[in-house]
């Protein structure tokens, strides 16, 4: 934008005023705010941990009778000489438990990614431009309708798939037997979960803008998701893109959290050891606690290395796809145009 003369408009530089691209905007935005945003991100996680933490221990005191009955159940094994093997409506409970508890820990998760992507969509604004629009309660609502959309389809194939399947639901099948039906066996086995693998995916893809969007414009949930479905399938250009930004940041995400959880393996050990030497006598959960460990302090650190650098780049490719559905305006052209030169 410039005045009548091309000269630039106080307080904004001509790298700022919305003709730079996506990279351009999101290194931009990375070296203006970069230490802030890991800040957030660093508090966010700090906090998310110890949530996580209280949710884990109430998770555990609710679980302690089956851990008691499994611990009972191996020393009386080992007294008998025999091998012991935990009941399977005991390992069922434990798993219903974890169940139960996982919301709580995805929405703690939601509500750190909502805090970065608020504090990224500011970092990304263009001076001269209003603040973000969409607050955290905005985006945490966003998080969560489009989590429990995009998740569905795969939770269906699963169950679908452990109805047609499984020992357990056999008995009530009405469509077939393993024994007398084995070609549709594979089918029933392997369709439904892939199915909705692919339908999950689809829908996180076209959804990946919606919180970014409802931070910066401020939509309602179920706008946000519209608005995003529409910018990312709008035109072949914009779908490549999403998808040129979306598939490296997945491929970070999961790359570093493999390698950090492989890093953090040996806490596996540690952490059983402090269970036993601290808490109650019982090794049951203490291998418990120590399959957990890892995975959280992976998942921790990967979410804070990983978010600010994510969330600027979804808030630039957001700028970008927006810019690029606008026609260009009129009298900013005409105004360049006819500028004196020189």
């Amino acid at each position: 934008m410039t005045a009548d003369h091309g000269t630039p408009l106080p307080g904004l530089e001509p790298h700022e005023h919305g003709r730079h691209g996506f990279a351009a905007t999101a290194l931009t935005a990375l070296r203006r705010a970069g230490p802030r945003l890991y800040g957030v991100s660093a508090r966010v996680t700090a906090s998310a941990a110890l949530g996580g933490l209280l949710v884990t221990a109430v998770g555990f005191l609710v679980a302690w009778p089956t851990f008691t009955e499994i611990r009972e159940g191996a020393v009386r094994a080992h007294l008998d000489e025999d091998s012991y093997a935990p009941d399977g409506s005991r390992v069922h409970t434990l798993w219903v438990i974890l169940l139960v508890c996982l919301p709580v820990l995805i929405a703690l998760l939601h509500a750190g990614c909502a805090a970065v992507q608020t504090a990224c969509a500011r970092a990304t604004a263009e001076r001269g431009e209003g603040g973000p629009r969409g607050g955290v309660r905005t985006v945490l609502g966003t998080y969560a309708l489009r989590g429990a959309l995009v998740w569905t389809p795969l939770v269906v194939g699963v169950l679908v798939q452990e109805y047609f399947t499984t020992t357990t639901f056999r008995e009530y099948t009405a469509i077939v037997p393993k024994w007398e039906y084995p070609n549709l066996f594979p089918l029933l086995r392997y369709g439904p979960p892939l199915l909705g693998l692919a339908l999950t995916l689809l829908l996180r893809f076209g959804w990946a803008l919606a919180p970014t969007l409802a931070a910066t414009e401020g939509p309602g949930p179920r706008a946000a998701l519209r608005r995003s479905w529409k910018l990312t399938w709008s035109r072949p250009t914009t779908w490549l893109r999403a998808l040129a930004v979306t598939l490296p940041l997945g491929g970070l995400t999961v790359g570093l959290y493999l390698l950090l959880w492989t890093a953090a393996r040996p806490v596996r050990a540690g952490t059983a050891s402090l269970f036993l030497e601290w808490g109650p006598d019982n090794t049951y959960a203490a291998y418990v606690a120590g399959v957990l460990a890892p995975i959280a302090v992976a998942l921790l650190l990967t979410g804070a290395l990983v978010l600010p650098l994510a969330h600027v780049a979804l808030a630039a490719l957001h700028r970008r796809l927006t810019r690029a559905e606008r026609p260009p305006d009129a009298s900013t052209t005409v105004r360049t145009a006819t500028a004196p030169r020189g």
